[in-house]
């Protein structure tokens, strides 16, 4: 069996961890079949490119290819968009033909995010008849969002409908998100494939530090919310002392200004962005997570966290709570700040009632790779066995 990849989103030289938990799905499905990753990296009608136009990575049954291209303005908007589109494209295709001529063509096409790369399978099914299956990640269909996908162009709306519906199959990671998508796009059934967490993430015991740690994690824009958590820190240095809240992730100026105006310096401390291991380290001498989000799809640190065994307070949007129950965390409403200080001061308050160790092998048994990888393969060998002679 031999399956190929077309990302939308996947780590590159301009952005290393864009779609990192797409990685993490092809890690993790590698331990049971052959993959192939395509990534044509989209920078917009931006010149430069890295020197190495190709990147050739991966290891075992995975092999990724991070495609970079060159592209001249001409100064023109509309135009620029045109050919910039036509040599994004053109590069995909030439790229596609030269790699089944080398390698041979595959059993089943997955596409990650329906756009861009989503007309390319499209293309694929009509050129070589290889059905494709579609991930959607993104979660852009809640509405709460501001660059939701209801503000977008007529064409990008019809193109991911299409996407969609000429797909043997839609997976997405949480049972909230793959609802909405059942009713936006009419389809006849949506899967859940939840995210995978990497081993490093496992639970490693460590001794907590003395002072209560709260950590945050994620890339801190307005989605997330993170100047209403530091308004709730703001109230909780009045309550409680010996506690501190550290912020891993694109923090701005603004934020830290912001944190400073509230008086919080010294209780908030910012790492900025660090590796995976850095934070799966972070989250092991951590107390608690703390994510206060407008809308989430199934946020891949809520359960590198609980991997972690480390407990979790979160907002009961999306697919929260399909992972944060009353045995690993508190559930609070978006917006809610009253309810986000209490929260925060029940898990420094009643912290022992948490069981780390508990905590960290449920979540192994549901998101460690093993698992994620099984259930891809899983879906794949039915998907396969229908489309032969006699098949299922």
């Amino acid at each position: 069996m031999k399956i190929l990849w077309l990302a939308s989103w996947y780590p590159n030289y301009f952005s290393p961890f864009e779609g990192d938990f797409i990685q993490r799905h092809a890690q993790a499905v590698s331990e049971y079949v052959q993959i192939t990753v395509v990534h044509i990296v989209q920078r917009g009608i931006e010149v430069e490119v890295p020197r190495k136009r190709v990147e050739i990575k991966g290891a075992g049954n995975l092999k990724e290819y991070i495609i970079y291209f060159p592209f001249k303005k001409t100064g023109i908007a509309v135009l620029d968009k045109i050919i910039y589109n036509l040599k994004y494209y053109s590069t995909y295709a030439r790229f596609i033909q030269k790699h089944f001529k080398k390698s041979g063509s595959p059993d089943l096409v997955h596409v990650h995010i329906p756009m861009k790369s989503g007309l390319i399978a499209q293309w694929i099914k009509r050129r070589w008849k290889i059905p494709y299956i579609v991930s959607e990640h993104s979660s852009s269909y809640y509405q709460v969002k501001t660059d939701n996908f209801f503000r977008r162009g007529l064409f990008f709306r019809k193109a991911t409908s299409l996407v969609f519906r000429n797909a043997m199959t839609v997976t997405t990671v949480s049972d909230d998100h793959g609802s909405l998508l059942k009713k936006i796009f009419q389809l006849p059934d949506c899967i859940t494939i939840r995210n995978a967490v990497s081993r490093q993430f496992f639970f490693k015991p460590r001794p907590a530090p003395a002072e209560f740690c709260f950590f945050h994690a994620s890339t801190m824009d307005h989605n997330k919310n993170v100047k209403g958590m530091i308004r709730v820190l703001a109230r909780l240095r009045h309550k409680r002392r010996g506690w501190k809240c550290k912020f891993a992730g694109w923090h701005t100026k603004e934020l830290k200004h912001y944190a400073s105006s509230h008086g919080v310096n010294d209780f908030v401390e910012w790492l900025g962005v660090i590796p995976n291991a850095r934070v799966a380290m972070e989250m092991q001498g951590a107390h608690a997570l703390v994510m206060f989000s407008r809308i989430e799809n199934f946020p891949c640190t809520i359960i590198e966290a609980l991997s972690c065994g480390l407990p979790v307070i979160a907002t009961n949007v999306g697919g929260i709570p399909e992972a944060v129950n009353a045995i690993n965390g508190f559930l609070v409403q978006s917006e809610n700040e009253n309810e986000l200080l209490e929260a925060m001061l029940k898990m420094i308050d009643d912290y022992d009632r948490f069981d780390r160790l508990k905590i960290a092998e449920d979540a192994a048994a549901l998101y460690q790779y093993k698992i994620i990888g099984q259930q891809f393969y899983d879906l794949y060998e039915r998907l396969l066995t229908r489309t032969v002679p006699n098949g299922i």
